[in-house]
């Protein structure tokens, strides 16, 4: 089963879901300082792969850790 951009956002509220050419991308309604090592962007080929990378994301946030890969 395909995801759609309506659950992304009820899992993942605080984020801006788009389309883009080849991809998705999400960016937060509120920005983090530069320096807090959380992202304000996260992109995916797929949504499911979009989830995945914001399910990391708030990982990262909740355990004070900056996330990886950035």
């Amino acid at each position: 089963m395909s995801l759609t951009v309506q659950q992304v956002l009820s899992r993942f509220p605080g984020w801006q879901i788009t389309d883009m050419s080849g991809g998705w991308v999400a960016m937060r309604v509120n920005f983090m300082p530069k320096n807090s090592g959380l992202s304000n962007v996260r992109c995916g080929e797929t949504l499911e792969e979009l989830a995945r990378n914001l399910h990391a994301e708030v990982r990262h946030q909740k355990s004070g850790q900056p996330a990886v890969g950035r």
